[in-house]
Formats: C-alpha cells, structure tokens, sequence
C-alpha cells in the first residue's frame, strides 16, 4: 500500500538543500557519451559525483559505465535511461542499476557506488527509491524501512540524525546475486515515522476506504 501522506511530509516542503556536499543525488547531471564501434555503436556514462567499484568501466576511466546496458554475470554498476531495452529508469530520465554478480561470478564483491561529502546539518532522515540495498555513511550500516511505493520501486527511508552535520562516505551496495535499481536520494529534516505510526496511517486508510464503500451503497 502506498502511505502517501508520509513521503509528501518527507520530501515536499521538509527537504534539505543538498548545497552542504552531496550532489547529483537524483542522476539526471548525466553525461552520456557515444562509442562508434565497427559492429555497431555502444554508449558510456559519467555520473558527477559518484565513484564505482567495479571492473565494468570502459574507456579506461573507473567512474565511467554502461548506459543503457546490463551484465550478464559479473557485478556491475549501469546508469539506465527511459529508453533502456532492460531496465528502464524508474524516475526522471536515469537511474542507477546495480548487479551484484550471478553464481557464475563467484568472486565478485558485489556492484557499489558512493560519494564522500557533508550530511547537511538539520538532516533527520534520509529516504531512496528503488529496491533494498546496503547502505551505509562512514562504515555505519543504516537501517531502512519501506515507507511508500510506486508502480516499480519501493520508497526506504532511514533515521540519519545522529551523522547530521558531518562528513563521511555514503555507500549504496547491491551483494552478491541480487540485483536493484537506486534513484531520488534525498535528505530531510522530518523523523522517519515509527513502525506502529505506518501501520495506523495504512489501517487508517483501509478503515476510510471501507466507510466511503458502505456510504456508497443504495
């Protein structure tokens, strides 16, 4: 069940300039570039801001990978657009795909990529859509709970106060065998609801929805 009063009091008025450090949180500073091959052109990807730990790169540059591609068993970090024929983007015109390897991959360390900057001071939460993913700021592993969903990706979010203010790595990890998209990452400066808060906001939903069918009634 989407729990729309909760994402809009988080991202619509609460949100946090992300001006303190961290940037191209949502993709879409994207430099796509062409690669004229004789079988055929290929296309690559710059993503300001973030780095990436696998060997999929091409051009010989680590922060530039596939566009529009997908691995077959390695690990792998893609940016996808609307039009990719795999996995098209799940908001606004990129996101990020991460492949964590198949069983015939076994010594992959799964597909990461992370950016080093400032959590911005007033910083409560942080929120993602996309799949669930490892993420961690500063080797500390954050714990995220669905807090929302769309037509193809759920929305996480987890407590971030206690880093608010300061400087460290944030890390999005896809392990190994498992595969999912990131996109729209956001800080605000509204608590992430408790477990027993999402469960009344989806009752009181169910319970609303049931009283406008029994008025509906002759």
């Amino acid at each position: 069940m989407k729990i729309k009063a909760i994402f809009l009091a988080l991202s619509i008025g609460a949100r946090v300039g992300v001006s303190q450090g961290f940037i191209n949180l949502d993709f879409e500073s994207a430099t796509i570039m062409t690669i004229h091959n004789p079988g055929g052109d290929t296309y690559t990807a710059m993503v300001p801001g973030w780095s990436v730990n696998t060997p999929n790169y091409v051009n010989g540059d680590p922060n530039s990978i596939p566009y529009n591609d997908i691995a077959l068993d390695s690990a792998a970090v893609n940016l996808e657009g609307t039009n990719s024929p795999y996995e098209p983007a799940i908001q606004g015109m990129y996101s990020i795909f991460l492949q964590g390897g198949t069983m015939f991959a076994p010594t992959t360390n799964g597909a990461s990529i992370w950016q080093t900057a400032q959590i911005p001071a007033t910083a409560r939460s942080i929120i993602y859509w996309g799949n669930a993913l490892q993420v961690s700021f500063a080797g500390q592993m954050l714990s995220f709970g669905a807090i929302g969903s769309g037509s193809n990706y759920t929305i996480y979010g987890a407590d971030i106060s206690a880093f608010a203010g300061q400087t460290g790595e944030l890390l999005f990890r896809e392990p190994w065998e498992s595969s999912g998209f990131l996109d729209n990452i956001q800080f605000s400066s509204s608590s992430i609801p408790e477990p027993s808060a999402l469960g009344l906001v989806a009752l009181g939903s169910l319970l609303f929805g049931f009283r406008r069918r029994e008025g509906s009634r002759p």
